[in-house]
């Protein structure tokens, strides 16, 4: 079940609620912040068709993810490439083969301006997609196309996406509850379905072949095991770049939070814990389901099903257990993925996969 519903576009469907920062302790001023505007920007301009490089509207607009774009100064555009190397700024913070950190991660600022929405070619269609994951480098994309899970890939960000490869779900498995990409492109992380009591992953041998048909849940041996005890279910992980944290929806009954694991020596996932000291709690069924995770850790973008936006929060340094007080409303975005450095952000648009640049 996509828990999303497609985006009209109109006036009402496309309103940001104002930014709501909750300042404490050392938060203080903090980053300069990319726009005067406390409220974050339209996703689109209202009553224009977005661009595309073979979109719906048939335009031959640059996608925003292109590294010709000129329109920014030390953008990310290829941080984390795998490889693509970097400039000066944001894109110097991540580098080398995917997942690979430098000492100083980008952060993604408490105002970001993102604008100039365009449609992800290769991977937005005539058909309805959602966009469900992203490695940190924008290499690969997972997304529902018509109720049915691909994986597109590309060389390297100036490239086009492929319009994707199908990937076969194990019998006892499904993306209804999202899915995760690691870092790497190589793991691909799938909830259980019906019961959602179960994570397991698909693993494949490159970025460019496909993934295996056989589920493998030994990683998240407690994970599971603490559904088993607490009847508690899953839905929405999230893998951090470092591939060292994994934030999902946790549910009993009307009652929910999102928790985090964290990797241990031996390679697998603790069993679960709170994360965000109750902020993050939902009621009556209404619950937050994390779409990202900054590189830097300190940034979880979600959707929120009380509200019915996409939101983001901030903590003050990377710590599993620090809280994250800073909120900011993404209002028409849905399933929001920032990229490594958080020079731009991806979601789902009424049926499209969108990239914008802060």
């Amino acid at each position: 079940m996509n828990h999303f519903p497609r985006l009209h576009r109109s006036a009402n469907a496309l309103r940001f609620s104002s930014a709501s920062v909750l300042l404490f302790g050392a938060i203080a001023a903090s980053e300069p912040a990319c726009s005067a505007d406390s409220r974050p920007p339209s996703l689109i301009n209202l009553g224009a068709a977005l661009p595309s490089e073979g979109g719906r509207t048939g335009s031959a607009s640059p996608e925003a993810g292109s590294a010709n774009d000129s329109g920014t100064s030390g953008d990310a555009q290829n941080a984390g490439a795998g490889g693509e190397g970097g400039s000066a700024g944001a894109a110097d913070e991540f580098h080398g083969i995917a997942g690979e950190r430098s000492a100083v991660p980008a952060e993604c600022a408490r105002l970001p301006a993102w604008s100039g929405a365009t449609r992800v070619s290769g991977v937005s269609t005539e058909a309805n997609e959602t966009l469900l994951a992203m490695t940190p480098d924008e290499l690969d994309l997972a997304f529902l196309r018509d109720g049915a899970l691909f994986v597109a890939h590309r060389p390297s960000t100036s490239a086009s996406f492929s319009s994707g490869t199908p990937v076969t779900i194990p019998v006892g498995f499904s993306a209804a509850q999202g899915a995760a990409l690691s870092a790497d492109g190589l793991r691909l992380l799938l909830v259980s379905d019906p019961d959602q009591k179960k994570l397991g992953e698909l693993t494949r041998a490159s970025r460019e072949s496909g993934f295996s048909t056989t589920i493998d849940t030994s990683a998240f041996a407690a994970i599971n095991q603490e559904s088993n005890f607490t009847r508690r279910v899953y839905a929405w992980p999230s893998i951090s770049l470092g591939d060292d944290q994994l934030i999902f929806s946790s549910s009993l009954d009307a009652a929910s939070t999102i928790v985090v694991s964290s990797r241990t020596e031996s390679g697998v996932f603790s069993a679960p814990r709170s994360f965000g000291s109750g902020l993050l709690d939902g009621s009556d069924g209404k619950r937050r389901l994390p779409t990202g995770v900054s590189a830097d850790g300190r940034t979880l973008f979600y959707f929120n099903e009380e509200s019915g936006e996409e939101e983001a929060r901030w903590r003050e340094n990377n710590r599993s257990e620090s809280p994250l007080y800073d909120m900011l409303s993404l209002g028409a975005r849905r399933n929001a993925v920032p990229n490594a450095g958080c020079t731009r952000l991806y979601s789902t648009d009424n049926g499209d996969v969108v990239v914008e640049k802060d």
